[in-house]
């Protein structure tokens, strides 16, 4: 009967389970959705004033304004940044980690935006295997989950952050949907906070989900997003008056595969660089036009537009002329880009192409970049960041 009754739970909690994550695959899908839609309006928006003010001659009482606009611009970025993060759509570059080297490096830097009656201790053992993950994505992470922590803790309290080892079984594997047997690291961020009933507990990884009337709510809905994009899990086991424990848990790798000696190359700082030749670009936002169309022109190039994938492939096919490059969005009404693709460089082999979306780089873009496709353009993007990818995919670089 014993064993009966467990059977009965393990069910329960495994449909529970795959019930929230099916709700949460949902929400994330009108999220990566939104983004999508955002990013194409703030490239209307940041690229007008962009143009609009190298327009002009300089005007320091004017352009403090410009500068306000473009930082209330900046914000809604970042936003839809965590919007694609939870969707799992976000930008990664993933890299071999260890998971408490990491937390070690990051802590002094947010820390700052901690109650100074708050304390962080961290206990990592030795022997802590290495993760594969995006460094800057897991920043997010943590400083989402430490936020969520100083906001609980009212006067002086302890943040406790672990790691440890542990090799997962099918029985675990099986109530945690997404994840495979095999090893892990476990991250534990334990805090001595109010808690939280079930309620908020149940809702704490949804959008804009949030107890205070502070505008915000996306933190650890981003939290989520990028811990399941990286084949993890998270949880978080709470009660009121009992403080909060939020766990990650990440694939682990040998240390056969662990990348040896690998430095970032620091990016050189570049000018805005003039050229010429003719540019295919295959967009239907009409605002999203307007902005692209002007930046290439003052950048010097001719600008050749399609609207859909059928004019694309009609253009590219019969234009007599010299096409340079083509930017290709990878939504389009009439088809989507990682089909229009192999038919545009069918027509003409020698086509350089940058994708170019609301979206990020994962997903429908990365397919594109991995048959061919050059490099990748994420809008909202400045005259700068336009002007320096069409001078490395020209060059070749």
């Amino acid at each position: 009967m014993l064993e009966i009754a467990h059977d009965i739970t393990d069910k329960k909690k495994l449909e529970a389970r795959l019930q929230q994550a099916q709700k949460m695959e949902s929400i994330a899908t009108l999220a990566g959705g939104v983004a999508h839609e955002f990013n194409n309006a703030l490239m209307g928006v940041m690229g007008n004033i962009e143009l609009l003010k190298m327009d002009l001659p300089e005007d320091e009482g004017r352009d403090k304004y410009f500068e306000a606009m473009k930082g209330s611009g900046h914000r809604m970025s970042r936003l839809t940044d965590q919007l694609l993060a939870y969707a799992q759509r976000g930008k990664y570059h993933p890299k071999d980690l260890k998971l408490d080297d990491f937390v070690i490096q990051t802590l002094p830097i947010l820390q700052h935006d901690l109650s100074p009656s708050v304390r962080v201790e961290t206990h990592f053992p030795k022997g802590i295997s290495y993760i594969r993950a995006d460094n800057a994505q897991m920043q997010v992470v943590l400083s989402s989950i430490l936020a969520n922590s100083n906001e609980a803790i009212e006067d002086e309290g302890l943040i406790r952050i672990t790691s440890e080892n542990r090799d997962l079984d099918e029985a675990f594997t099986k109530l945690h949907p997404g994840l495979k047997p095999g090893p892990y690291v476990c991250l534990t961020i334990e805090d001595d906070g109010k808690g939280m009933d079930e309620e908020t507990r149940n809702g704490i990884f949804e959008p804009f989900f949030t107890t205070k009337f502070q505008g915000r709510g996306m933190g650890m809905a981003a939290a989520y997003g990028i811990v399941i994009n990286h084949d993890g899990w998270i949880s978080v086991d709470s009660e009121l008056g009992k403080g909060t424990v939020v766990q990650i848990y990440l694939p682990a790798i040998s240390a056969e595969s662990k990348e040896q000696g690998a430095k970032p190359v620091k990016q050189p700082e570049v000018e805005l660089a003039t050229s010429e030749g003719t540019i295919l670009m295959i967009e239907d936002e009409d605002v999203v036009i307007e902005v692209t169309q002007a930046m290439l022109e003052m950048l010097g190039y001719r600008v050749m537009v399609a609207k859909t994938g059928k004019d694309a492939i009609h253009i590219t096919e019969t234009f007599d002329g010299q096409i340079d490059l083509a930017l290709l969005d990878i939504k389009l009404p009439d088809m989507e880009g990682g089909k229009v693709y192999p038919l545009i460089m069918k027509a003409r082999p020698d086509l350089k192409v940058i994708v170019f979306s609301g979206y990020s780089i994962e997903g429908p873009a990365r397919k594109i970049l991995d048959a061919g496709a050059q490099d990748f353009i994420q809008k909202p993007f400045s005259l700068t960041t336009l002007s320096e990818k069409l001078k490395e995919v020209s060059e070749g670089k």
